[in-house]
């Protein structure tokens, strides 16, 4: 995912590429990681709570990503599109984007 500022940052430091792989969710990591990009920079999230993605959780999906799951065919597609939902809406915290 390309990340685009609307706004630089001042003294912080900021990285070409950040890579997320925490055991479970990263959804607690994002506000951190597209603060520490640079304009242009490079995310890397893996999540590994499928569960909670999945809909087999999905009480605890919404206090995590700000979606519910649903359940059905097309249920991995709905996962990922939770987590760019989730990723969107750290960025946008910060006036920021994504290009997925």
């Amino acid at each position: 995912i390309e990340l685009m500022t609307a706004a630089g940052r001042k003294g912080r430091p900021v990285y070409d590429i950040v890579d997320l792989d925490p055991y479970g969710t990263a959804a607690p990591l994002l506000d951190s990681a597209v603060t520490s990009l640079s304009e242009g920079g490079l995310l890397c999230v893996t999540c590994t709570d499928l569960a909670v993605l999945c809909g087999s959780n999905a009480e605890a999906c919404f206090p995590r990503y700000g979606s519910v799951p649903l359940r059905g065919p097309y249920t991995h597609e709905f996962a990922v599109r939770i987590v760019l939902a989730a990723i969107q809406a750290a960025a946008g915290r910060h006036g920021r984007n994504i290009v997925p």
